[in-house]
């Protein structure tokens, strides 16, 4: 079940702190943070569809196990490579195809389109560090990234109904 009660509190707090701070390098880390924070929810709530389908649907513990150790060695959150891949390990190329041609088109635009841009930042923030003074708007502000949500919760939203409906 994919639920955002928890996410949307953390931006909110971020968000927050974000605007109350004068000083830019903490600043920088609350919009860091608020990327990371958000990503690690995407990755949490696509193995949570994947793997409350995988209970109600898979009867044999030996699949149920396999499916779980595919979602363990699972690490990210790209529509194609981790979502995706997941969903035809569960329940097959066909069955995926059906549920992408059930998926409203653009939830599913607007789904791969914000996991696209975070994967991008999200990249480039988990490969480094802040050092010395950060530039003004280098990473975006935790209000960007709290806008995101809404794209992608309606997408996996979207894509859980779908999966619910086989």
């Amino acid at each position: 079940m994919v639920v955002k009660r928890y996410i949307e509190e953390n931006l909110k707090h971020l968000d927050q702190a974000y605007r109350g701070e004068a000083d830019n390098k903490k600043a920088t880390y609350y919009s860091k943070l608020a990327i990371l924070e958000l990503c690690g929810w995407i990755e949490i709530s696509m193995d949570g569809i994947v793997l409350t389908h995988c209970t109600k649907k898979v009867k044999l513990p030996s699949n149920i196990k396999l499916v779980e150790n595919n979602v363990k060695r699972t690490y990210g959150f790209d529509y194609e490579q981790h979502f995706r891949k997941m969903l035809i390990h569960l329940i097959g190329i066909p069955a995926c195809e059906k549920i992408e041609r059930t998926v409203d088109v653009g939830a599913k635009a607007k789904l791969e389109a914000q996991l696209s841009s975070l994967k991008t930042m999200r990249d480039r923030l988990a490969h480094t560090y802040i050092k010395g003074t950060p530039q003004a708007n280098s990473i975006d502000a935790p209000s960007v990234t709290k806008a995101r949500l809404a794209d992608i919760y309606d997408g996996l939203k979207a894509f859980q109904k779908a999966l619910n409906s086989l």
